[in-house]
């Protein structure tokens, strides 16, 4: 213990001990180690606070530019989207009229069969058709206001058209007069066309191009099919559905249904196609539609134009992340390519999100709602280099109905989207940090050298102090050498009133004192000799007195707590007994314990108990025996009744404790059992059942008695229940020594966590759960004292 003491030195040690011998010297580096650490202290709080002030300053710079920087995208992406919305709304506008002019024809039939006429009266209407070498459709032919194919299941053997379909084709050459003003004002358009009913899908399109030959040559057999059913599969059905069930139209405020986009069997390009069916006049079935196909590169054009910073982008997807419009570097940044659809008629083009080469890219979700939604996306596009973070916002267009073709027309929600790299958005914020991080390096270095300077003046000052001061320590130093030279004549003269001046008024009374009691030293030292061993004597026979006491009470001890494991039941008397698997502990905190259990038997009976001794040491122990020997005796005697039982034990327990003058007593619990029938009688901790399905019980004992030993006759105060225990089921009992132990942090182990631990091992022996138990207990003490005895009681009933 001494050896640890000297090995340790604090730092101003550690500096004196390692400096030379001179007092001066060592006082100026205390001194000085003092002020540095004043000054270190000093720079340290302000580099603190110059820190803390850069961090706090950039937060907020970052949090007020995020909040702008989301602000601007939002605001902006609601007018990008609104200018969208407005350039389909006009399209959509468009198709309306057009279908709404062929509509009232319909409606109409004696207008219809008028302008059937047309066509024979002015050439104009008139339709010049050429009939296909392959006979499979005619056509009429270039030169004409619109283009108008009809295939070969509505020709007769010839290559004419059928009277009836010819009639159909004179009502709508009408289309020839307004759909060229339709396509050539109002929104950008590709191509305005009508298609007739199912039964006669003739065709009919603005302007005019060699629409038959091109899907002879992209769709190979299409006319082996009937038109719809060829190119667009489903969608006439699905407005066929919409009369049958109003409720079955995803918008029901408009007729317009839009289509995947494809490849345009005209023109080659990417287009979508926007639909709007006709009506029969009775409003029974479908007429047919009008359509208008818009490019996706008018999309482009107008998404192209935003522009975010220095190279963010938007883009525009369908709700299943299909990219319908985007620029090529958005492709390549979020990592998605175009691909063929699989869907029969015409052929889709999918350009999907959820499919990006990206993991992150591919997991974003669409938006639910037409509240701009923010993602943040961190993409690495080469591998090796570091990722880049992006701010992705998402805009949900309103709803329209969409066609997808094996499914029915459903709703669909176009969403806009932006991606801008987060470096350019917070471009701003790193210019600051960098400012600010410049700032904060001169305040640091002009610190540095302010501490540099004042440690400089500061030890130019201590060195002359410390020289003033320490002439008279040398003088006493001298003095002191040369008084243990044996030169006791040796006296100093300090003219000084400090502590220092006293000090050398002591030195000299010393050094007198030591003068005059050297000549006497040895006479003094035999005297003091002969007295140490006069001590010595006696408390060497002190020691054997206490030596022969300490073995004396040692072995009484021993004896002791012999006894009292002795009387304890052991494992092979446990395991005797029929229908019950019985394990028990028992582990005193002193040599001899006051914790109670014994496992008893008697004609069938099986006679239980548990106790817990106030206190505990030997006296705890004797008791404990006493209350062992009262209820083996009373079982011997065949005793039954429980009451009757546990009252005749109090009283022979009170009486032994009245003859000693002991101020003990205990809590007991006797339980009786027999044939899977417990029953408890006494007060003790509660007593902790786990059933064969894991139910847990706890039965309080506190109203079935008092505590043995304080009262003569507790009859009165009695009590018993009665517990039927089934195979499998587990009973524990337990003394107070298990819940209340503790750990380190003074946290007690409570019975919560004891009831947790036999609920987990329920299904396996007494032993192994007894084992679990003081395992556990164990654990949680950890190197901490046991203060109190611990006891622990575990039947299955088998």
């Amino acid at each position: 213990m001494e050896a640890k003491e000297r090995k340790k030195f604090s730092i101003v040690q550690w500096i004196v001990e390692r400096s030379s011998g001179r007092f001066r010297t060592k006082f100026m580096l205390v001194a000085s180690f003092g002020v540095l650490i004043a000054l270190a202290s000093s720079a340290g709080t302000a580099l603190y606070n110059v820190t803390r002030l850069e961090q706090e300053a950039s937060a907020e710079v970052y949090g007020g530019l995020a909040r702008a920087n989301d602000e601007y995208l939002e605001n902006y992406i609601e007018t990008t989207a609104l200018r969208l919305d407005l350039l389909f709304e006009q399209t959509f506008s468009e198709l309306r009229m057009t279908a709404s002019i062929l509509q009232t024809l319909i409606d109409n039939p004696d207008a219809a069969e008028a302008i059937g006429t047309l066509p024979d009266k002015s050439s104009f209407f008139k339709d010049d058709f050429e009939v296909d070498p392959n006979g499979k459709w005619t056509q009429n032919k270039p030169g004409e206001q619109s283009v108008m194919s009809v295939w070969h299941y509505m020709l007769e053997k010839d290559g004419s058209i059928k009277p009836e379909i010819l009639k159909d084709v004179k009502k709508n050459a009408i289309f020839d007069l307004f759909a060229p003003a339709i396509v050539k004002n109002g929104s950008e358009k590709l191509q305005v066309y009508y298609v007739g009913p199912k039964e006669k899908p003739i065709m009919r399109l603005t302007p005019w191009l060699e629409m038959a030959q091109t899907f002879d040559r992209l769709y190979p057999g299409h006319t082996d099919k009937n038109f719809w059913d060829s190119f667009f599969p489903g969608i006439y059905e699905g407005w066929q559905r919409w009369l049958k069930d109003p409720s079955s139209k995803p918008v029901p405020k408009t007729d317009v249904t839009g289509y995947p986009p494809y490849i345009d069997a005209a023109t080659g390009g990417n287009i979508v196609t926007f639909f709007n069916p006709l009506w029969t006049k009775d409003r029974t079935d479908c007429a047919g539609a009008v359509a208008i196909d818009i490019t996706l590169d008018q999309a482009v054009a107008l998404i192209r134009h935003v522009h975010i910073k220095s190279s963010g982008f938007a883009f525009m997807s369908m709700s299943d992340t299909n990219v319908l419009a985007i620029n090529n570097e958005g492709e390549k940044v979020l990592g998605i390519g175009t691909r063929d659809g699989q869907n029969e008629g015409v052929k889709e083009v999918k350009r999907l999100l959820s499919q990006s080469q990206f993991p992150e890219v591919a997991k974003i979700a669409m938006p639910s709602s037409e509240k701009p939604v923010f993602h943040r996306v961190s993409i690495q596009r080469a591998p090796g280099e570091p990722a880049t973070p992006y701010v992705i916002v998402l805009r949900r267009l309103p709803g329209m109905n969409f066609y997808r073709g094996e499914k029915p027309i459903g709703m669909e929600y176009w969403v806009l989207g932006f991606v801008v790299p987060e470096s350019e958005l917070f471009s701003t914020v790193h210019t600051a940090q960098r400012a600010i991080q410049s700032t904060a390096g001169n305040i640091l270095g002009q610190q540095i050298i302010v501490v540099v300077l004042s440690l400089f003046a500061v030890l130019v000052g201590i060195a002359w102090v410390a020289r003033r001061i320490t002439a008279n320590l040398v003088d006493l130093s001298e003095a002191a050498h040369r008084l243990m030279n044996k030169d006791y004549s040796m006296r100093v003269n300090i003219d000084s009133q400090d502590e220092i001046g006293r000090l050398g008024m002591t030195f000299n009374a010393m050094a007198s004192d030591i003068e005059r009691y050297t000549t006497n030293l040895e006479e003094l030292v035999s005297e003091r000799t002969m007295a140490l061993e006069k001590a010595n004597e006696e408390i060497s026979e002190l020691n054997a007195k206490l030596a022969q006491e300490n073995i004396r009470l040692g072995a009484e001890l021993n004896v002791a707590r012999q006894l009292q494991l002795m009387v304890l039941p052991a494992p092979s008397e446990l395991q005797e007994i029929p229908g019950l698997d019985i394990a028990g502990y028992m582990a005193p905190a002193d040599e001899v314990g006051g914790d109670y259990y014994d496992v008893l038997r008697s004609d069938g009976l099986v006679k239980i108990g548990i106790g817990d001794v106030t206190g505990h040491g030997l006296e705890s122990g004797v008791l404990m025996l006493m209350v062992q020997t009262a209820v083996r005796t009373l079982l011997a005697s065949n005793e039954r009744d429980p009451k009757k039982f546990l009252s005749i034990v109090n009283k022979v327990i009170y009486q032994n404790i009245q003859r000693i003058r002991s101020d003990k007593n205990l809590s007991l619990t006797l339980l009786d059992y027999s044939d899977g029938q417990l029953q408890l009688t006494g007060q003790h901790e509660d007593l902790i059942i786990v059933r064969k399905d894991g139910t847990l019980d706890r039965v309080e004992t506190m109203g079935l008695g008092l505590p043995i030993g304080i009262d003569l006759d507790i009859s009165d105060f009695i009590g018993s229940i009665e517990v039927q225990l089934e195979p499998g089921d587990v009973v524990t009992l337990f003394s107070d020594g298990i819940t209340e132990a503790e750990d380190s942090s003074e946290e007690q182990y409570g019975i919560d966590r004891l009831c947790q631990v036999i609920s987990r091992n329920h299904e396996r022996t007494s032993r192994e759960i007894k084992d679990a138990i003081i395992e556990d207990v164990l654990a949680h003490v950890g190197y901490n004292k046991i203060h109190d005895d611990i006891t622990v009681l575990v039947i299955k009933r088998v």
